[in-house]
């Protein structure tokens, strides 16, 4: 007979309870994560814009960028909000998880040690993510400004690729020679976007387990209350 090798347990990961350092970078993952869809909205939608530049015509062109630019921008932020808002949702689901782990662990019950508390809801969590969003933005923005001449083209040129929903409000408003600078102001577009729709995400998630656990309670007095009766 053939003797069958044993087979391997697999080694058992606390994830619900990390040191300092392990939830700081896991925290860090996981914003990062969140960040890769809205950036690549953004990179997408400003991508329609640019195109939408190279072939407006020139007499009228200056009014149909900004409005059909403006609408690229504006679609790209809707993006963000939605997919920050189902982020919010997810991380306040996973808050309620962790406060239930956390109650069970102070009765000396072990439970849920798959949780991820990186994943749980915070205030600040969803303008991070969105000031994730805005590092490209601010990391070209800074070489437009510093860089002289071609130099300061050629910058506006990537981000116009790339983070066109930050650069071209500046060109509109002072031309194509304006200081890479300052777009550096428009990085407040996706903290906020990003910041209050995970917050409103969240507050939607918060009034519907309490309306949920309200609605639990109505039928269980309900059912006592029919009990009674009998």
């Amino acid at each position: 007979m053939l003797n069958e090798a044993p087979k391997k347990q697999k080694t058992f990961k606390d994830y619900s309870d990390p040191n300092p350092w392990q939830y700081f970078w896991r925290i860090q993952r996981e914003c990062w994560r969140r960040m890769v869809s809205p950036f690549f909205m953004y990179v997408f939608l400003s991508s329609i814009a640019l195109a939408v530049e190279a072939i407006t015509p020139e007499k009228a062109g200056t009014v149909i960028e900004i409005v059909l630019g403006s609408l690229c921008i504006a679609a790209g932020a809707f993006f963000n909000a939605h997919l920050l808002y189902n982020t919010g949702k997810l991380h306040y689901d996973a808050y309620l998880t962790g406060c239930i782990h956390r109650k069970n662990r102070a009765l000396g019950i072990q439970s849920g040690g798959d949780h991820r508390v990186e994943r749980e809801y915070r205030v600040w969590k969803g303008f991070y993510i969105g000031f994730l969003v805005g590092i490209p933005a601010i990391i070209l923005s800074i070489i437009a400004g510093a860089l002289p001449g071609t130099g300061a083209g050629v910058a506006h040129f990537f981000m116009a690729m790339f983070a066109g929903w930050a650069i071209f409000p500046p060109i509109w408003a002072g031309g194509s020679s304006v200081s890479g600078y300052w777009s550096l102001l428009m990085v407040i577009l996706p903290v906020l976007v990003s910041g209050i729709a995970y917050i409103v995400g969240a507050m939607k998630e918060k009034d519907y387990k309490e309306h949920e656990l309200e609605r639990a309670e109505t039928v269980k007095n309900a059912g006592k209350k029919g009990k009674g009766k009998k």
